[in-house]
């Protein structure tokens, strides 16, 4: 029994959380290599693609975390710092990618 808890038959689900979270974070990394791949460095394109697929459906969820938030990084440089004359970041920008990060290294803890 939790006494904490208002509603404790939810807690037979937390299978779940997880699958959410792979789910939300391949659409967002599919998402950024549809995007990536219409600017410079596309080859970025085809690992976020592969990364997000697998992602997606659970394959070497660890592994891939890792190799998404290194891509993550990188597209986060290439974009921001090195154009950063060139083009202004909004803070949804920076949020999107820290609350991706944030989702990829909870994945890589659960699995």
């Amino acid at each position: 029994m939790h006494p904490l808890s208002v509603f404790p038959e939810l807690l037979n689900f937390d299978f779940f959380a997880p699958l959410l979270l792979r789910i939300v974070v391949s659409f967002f990394v599919i998402y950024l290599g549809l995007r990536r791949y219409k600017k410079d460095y596309n080859w970025l394109s085809f690992l976020y693609l592969i990364s997000g697929a697998l992602i997606f459906i659970g394959l070497y969820t660890q592994v891939v975390a890792i190799v998404a938030i290194i891509i993550l990084k990188i597209d986060f440089y290439l974009d921001h710092y090195k154009n950063q004359s060139l083009v202004s970041s909004s803070i949804e920008n920076y949020l999107a990618y820290a609350l991706a990060i944030t989702i990829l290294l909870s994945l890589l803890i659960t699995g």
